[in-house]
């Protein structure tokens, strides 16, 4: 019996390919509305169709593993003999005579899809020969994403046949694109000279492709000039295309209304980076990593990650409002560099001037499409308003006088409530007077859009008027909170209000808060009318106070439920804390150090190590030589950046802080030093020397000090539990846990649940484990905390496989594989891998089905 079993397994071998395989999936483009159209007639075409594609697939060693209506799945044991197939097979198609068998049938389109790996063997329950597994789902998924006449194949089909290809068959990249159920893929187009090459874009999930902000205004005008700019960004050639013009010509608008157009060109979306308060690379880099929602590690630095993620990707970046960022050219020239199939929208007052730049000058509007500007924007403030004969005229001479700049023209429109055109005109006109005789160095354009400034300035009364110059203190924007307490001299919301009808400041929506935004042009002229008030000073020191206190509060909320909030706040405000902590420098304020504390903390938090360390710099520049103790915060922050970042003099600076605050008696500074001393240990496996750094950190803290206990007891039960101790290592976290949630540290919290799951797992008590999984789960749900509700899905499923719930761990590893996918995590190998095992299990492909179909804010 063992030898005819052995005989029959050869012989199933033998017919069917194993190891690492090509798998092919083929259907004919809308087969069901050929049956629709045809009826039985189409029958004799289904026949010839399956016996052409038999015969190629004859030819090239593929093997038919089912059918199913037109569908064909097939293997071949070699990627480019199905590369060939799928060639050949399209020429036979496209060179038939249908027309013989039904008359109106020209053509009949098939798409081709196929994938590498190494799939599950097996025989189906009717006894037939299949093939299981991720290698099938996505070879299936691939398939699909194509269109009637068109080749498709994976990265790692191409990798295996692109050597043994003839010359005359040519890969294309399709770029990056995620596959429903299975995640992303490269994607690649098999063209030959004989077959079409041009197909509408494949059928993949785009997911979230765009981050575009809406616009707030309908686009007016410039047809033309989109149409051109439109083309000169889809060509070949352009890898970086710049809108220049003075502020207020409307470049910002024209990029968005690209970026629209364009949301179809690029595989991994156009992506929308705001860069008006960024002032340096470092700063640009972290920006443009927040918007592509960038998961940052401590090291390397965050460009280096950046340049990484871009690496494969094709997408459009927009950066807009770049020209105060010095070395702006040489970030984009390394994305550039790095990235082949990215490209660049950038607008700016200043060219970046390297070498893949094509530029475009944004010049003003027409005078006609101008007016049609002005009487759109005039409507939104008097509804029935209508550009007539009675004053086209003036209209079209006001747009003239402005000189079509749009920030002007629409200043302008803000006053159709109480003055015609021909009143505006009046006005403009003796504005332009005092504007020549002020500033005659300036180019018309400008000296035309101060002059519409200086006219909506003296429209407004002199409250209103010294609330705008204060309001210009604000860098990126500001709440109705901080106006209100900053300038609290005034009725800033009825001052504001004002403001906003005159259309000097504009609102949008973060986080649940109208948040007012001066355009930049208006600002610069709001902040020299400061100059000269006699409040200037106070002003600034007020801003600056307000703010630092808002850092204070910020960090303060670190480790406890409200943290996610409040460094979502931090980001926000990034550039007014920016230039509160320059005012307090530059100032030598002692408020300047507790603020870069502050900041310190809140971006050390957020993964933007850089610029936490070039604040603790700047801290340590203005520190007096003699506050020790401020000075000693700042060294115990340096040296735990040092460790974070891997740095060989982590323990020297851990070790001189430590030295500094046993000087001073700072009982707490001597138990955060230990415990990064601890830390360092752990990484040097020398245990015993992290145990009794931990043990003298707990020591030192107050019993009030949760947080800083909680962190000693779970790094001691870590450390329990790396050396297999899981009596103590459960006693450690069980007591780190109650500290946790004595001091409302809600991160820390789950943390330590989960941590408790595992040692229950380990011990073979799943039931235990399950619980505390699932209690660390809900908490993390409520932080957005991805990666660890990642792991905790995880943890779930090897439960369920462990419980015989072969399908529950199908649907847990699933939804765990994608959120590590997402987040660039290397446990994504370890879920796949999870789900490999169990590929075999008769519950698997029900599973894999769920997981498809689930809810994402089940687990999200």
């Amino acid at each position: 019996m063992a030898l005819a079993l052995f005989c029959g397994y050869v012989y199933f071998m033998m017919q069917f390919p194993t190891g690492t395989i090509t798998l092919v999936f083929t259907d004919i483009q809308g087969s069901s509305a050929l049956w629709e159209a045809h009826g039985d007639a189409f029958a004799p075409v289904l026949n010839a169709h399956n016996t052409l594609l038999r015969a190629v697939a004859a030819q090239w060693n593929g093997i038919e593993v089912k059918t199913e209506g037109d569908a064909f799945f097939l293997v071949f044991q070699n990627a480019a003999d199905a590369v060939r197939f799928a060639v050949a097979a399209q020429n036979a198609i496209a060179s038939h005579h249908w027309n013989n068998l039904i008359n109106e049938l020209d053509e009949l389109r098939v798409r081709i899809g196929m994938h590498s790996g190494a799939p599950i063997i097996d025989r189906h329950p009717n006894g037939e020969t299949d093939y299981f597994g991720p290698v099938v789902n996505r070879a299936a998924r691939v398939g699909g994403a194509g269109h009637g006449g068109q080749i498709v194949i994976s990265n790692a089909t191409l990798e295996l046949a692109q050597n043994a290809l003839p010359p005359e068959i040519v890969a294309e990249n399709l770029g990056r694109h995620r596959l429903k159920g299975v995640g992303e893929e490269i994607l690649w187009q098999i063209n030959h000279p004989q077959l079409p090459a041009r197909f509408p874009p494949l059928k993949t999930l785009s997911g979230a492709k765009h981050n575009l902000p809406s616009a707030t205004s309908p686009f007016v005008g410039r047809e033309k000039d989109l149409e051109k700019m439109l083309a000169q960004l889809r060509g070949p050639e352009t890898r970086l295309l710049t809108l220049l013009g003075f502020g207020g010509h409307g470049k910002t608008r024209l990029a968005l209304q690209l970026a629209e157009l364009s949301m179809d060109d690029f595989d991994d979306g156009v992506w929308w980076i705001e860069l008006e308060d960024a002032h340096n690379a470092d700063e640009m880099n972290n920006r443009i990593a927040h918007e592509l929602r960038l998961h940052l590690s401590p090291q390397p630095t965050v460009r280096e990650q950046l340049l990484e993620f871009h690496r494969d990707r094709q997408m459009l970046l927009v950066l807009d409002n770049l020209e105060q960022i010095p070395d702006a050219g040489r970030v984009v020239l390394e994305i550039l560099q790095s990235a082949p199939r990215v490209k660049c929208l950038v607008t700016t007052r200043r060219a970046l001037e390297i070498r893949p730049e094509r530029v475009i000058e944004v010049a003003p509007m027409p005078f006609g499409e101008a007016a049609q500007l002005f009487t759109d924007r005039a409507r939104s403030r008097v509804p029935d308003f209508e550009m007539n004969a009675g004053n086209r005229q003036d209209i079209q001479e006001l747009c003239r006088r402005l000189e079509g700049v749009p920030l002007a023209i629409e200043l302008a429109a803000s006053r159709a409530a109480v003055l015609t055109p021909s009143e505006m005109i009046e006005r403009l006109d003796e504005r332009f007077r005092l504007l020549q005789t002020r500033a005659p160095d300036l180019p018309p354009r400008q000296r035309a859009l101060r002059g519409a400034i200086d006219w909506s300035y003296d429209l407004l009364n002199e409250e209103d008027q010294a609330l705008f110059a204060q309001l210009s203190v604000f860098t990126g924007g500001f709440t109705m909170d901080a106006a209100e307490t900053i300038c609290e001299q005034f009725d800033a919301l009825e001052g504001i209000a004002e403001l906003r009808r005159q259309s000097l400041l504009r609102a949008e929506e973060v986080g649940g808060k109208l948040r007012f935004i001066m355009l930049e042009s208006v600002r610069v002229y709001a902040a020299e009318k400061l100059e000269d008030a006699p409040d200037a000073s106070e002003i600034r020191r007020a801003h600056a106070a307000y703010f630092a206190k808002f850092a204070q509060k910020r960090a303060a909320q670190i480790r406890t439920r409200d943290e996610q909030q409040a460094l979502d706040e931090f980001f926000v405000e990034r550039a007014n804390l920016d230039a509160a902590l320059r005012y307090l420098c530059d100032n030598k304020k002692v408020k300047a150090a507790p603020l870069v504390l502050h900041m310190q903390d809140l971006l050390h938090r957020m993964g933007f190590w850089e610029e936490a360390r070039a604040v603790l710099q700047r801290g340590w520049q203005i520190v007096a030589v003699d506050d020790r103790a401020m000075r000693a915060q700042l060294q115990l922050r340096m040296a735990s950046l040092a460790h974070d970042q891997g740095e060989a003099d982590a323990q020297q600076k851990a070790e001189a802080a430590l030295s500094e605050c046993e000087n001073l008696g700072d009982k707490a500074g001597q138990a955060t030093a230990l415990n990064l001393l601890g830390l360092l240990a752990t990484d040097q496996e020398k245990p015993a020397a992290a145990r009794e750094n931990f043990e003298k950190s707990l020591t030192l803290r107050e019993a009030s000090d949760h947080q800083g206990r909680a962190i000693a007891l779970h790094n001691l039960a870590r450390l329990a539990s790396q050396q297999k101790d899981y009596d103590l290592s459960r006693q450690l976290y069980e007591e780190a846990l109650i500290e946790r949630r004595a001091g409302g540290d809600v991160r820390g919290e789950a943390e330590t649940l989960g941590n408790l799951g595992a040692i229950a797992f380990n011990r073979n008590d799943s039931e235990t484990a399950q619980r505390l999984y699932r209690e660390s789960l809900q908490l993390r749900r409520g932080l957005r905390d991805r990666m660890g509700i990642a792991f905790m899905l995880f943890n779930l499923a090897e439960i369920a496989e462990v419980q015989g719930d072969a399908k529950r761990a199908v649907v847990l590893y699933v939804q765990s594989h994608r959120l590590f996918r997402e987040l660039g995590s290397p446990y994504a190998s370890a879920a796949s891998s999870a789900l490999q095992n169990l590929a075999a299990h008769s519950d698997f492909a029900t599973g894999r089905r769920e997981a498809e179909d689930a809810d994402w804010s089940e687990w999200i």
